[in-house]
């Protein structure tokens, strides 16, 4: 096993492709903060932990052929992209590799998701706050106005609901069946909806107006107008053409910021990027990845995501969770 840091560390949790993290592993660095960073997914990993029940922990070590962590001296954790566990390449049965993957990940997921630390965010809070269906409702729940939105597998009911509207649909996960292919939203044509959907499938109200991304970073809130996001030739999802369009930092309305920290809290989350429209009435939500990808708009913007995300995972002051609060993985309930 490869030399593990002795002093604090932060632990991040990605895989390799994640350009983002190299930000954020350059600024912790600047800040002479060790850091270990894992992808679980990208190849045989080792654990050797032992529970110390004096101090109701786990402790030991995890890590890969190149890099370890000492979990005693972990005290911030950047979970975004791990790929999960794909079993020791030396099992060469497929069914004995997928029970062998399934075991690393229950493990080792579950002893991570114990650490009394810093995260951003707590895995078991990332899945809560990462399914969009309560995201809407949570979202109108702490004073955010929303679309006007239906879910359905029927084309009848999507028809009969989108008739006379200006509608869009679009995918859960915007992941498709190709890995490298993004299922983006686009504007629906009522008249052209098939009787089956072959998925669910979510239609809403288009809100006229550009795109706002705000990027939270525990109550540190960066606000980005996307211009020309509502002048694309008819398509609604700017992020195929990121690139085409200009940003500006822009104030966040209080009211909004109020109900976005209201939000944060609800899930128990430190970070968060959320998409807005700017519409005709204020801004209206659309949804909010807790793990999402932030780099274009503070490189166009020059802002100071990633130092802020740094020193969320190492400041001092901020209090670690309990281990009673990792392991439950329930969002707080609304204040």
């Amino acid at each position: 096993m490869a030399h593990a840091p002795t002093s604090d560390t932060v632990l991040i949790l990605t895989d390799r492709d994640d350009h983002t993290s190299d930000l954020i592993v350059s600024a912790l660095h600047r800040r002479r903060v060790p850091v270990v960073r894992l992808d679980p997914g990208s190849g045989p990993f080792h654990m050797e932990v032992t529970l110390d029940q004096d101090r109701m922990a786990w402790q030991g070590r995890i890590g890969d052929d190149h890099h370890t962590a000492q979990l005693e001296n972990v005290v911030g954790v950047l979970w975004r992209w791990p790929t999960p566990p794909a079993g020791h390449p030396a099992i060469t049965d497929p069914a004995a590799r997928a029970w062998a993957a399934r075991e690393d990940r229950l493990a080792l997921y579950g002893v991570l998701k114990t650490l009394p630390v810093r995260w951003l965010n707590h895995p078991s809070r990332f899945e809560i706050a990462n399914d969009k269906p309560g995201q809407l409702l949570t979202a109108a729940a702490c004073g955010m106005a929303i679309p006007d939105t239906v879910i359905t597998t029927g084309g009848r009911k999507a028809r009969a609901w989108a008739s006379g509207r200006d509608v869009l649909s679009k995918a859960f996960h915007a992941q498709g069946v190709d890995p490298d292919n993004m299922v983006i939203a686009r504007r629906a044509d009522p008249a052209a909806i098939p009787d089956e959907l072959g998925a669910a499938t979510s239609f809403q109200q288009v809100i006229p107006g550009p795109s706002i991304r705000l990027t939270v970073v525990g109550e540190d809130l960066f606000a980005v107008r996307m211009n020309g996001s509502d002048d694309l030739d008819g398509e609604l999802d700017w992020r195929p053409v990121q690139d085409q369009l200009t940003y500006d930092q822009v104030e966040v309305p209080a009211g909004i910021a109020r109900s976005v920290l209201k939000y944060m809290r609800s899930y128990g989350l430190e970070y968060g990027a959320f998409d807005f429209i700017d519409g005709p009435d204020g801004w209206v939500f659309l949804e909010c990845n807790p793990s999402g990808m932030y780099g274009f708009v503070e490189i166009k913007c020059g802002l100071a995501i990633t130092d802020a995300i740094a020193a969320h995972l190492y400041d001092k002051r901020r209090p670690l969770l309990s281990p009673l609060e990792t392991g439950t993985g329930l969002p707080a309930p609304l204040p």
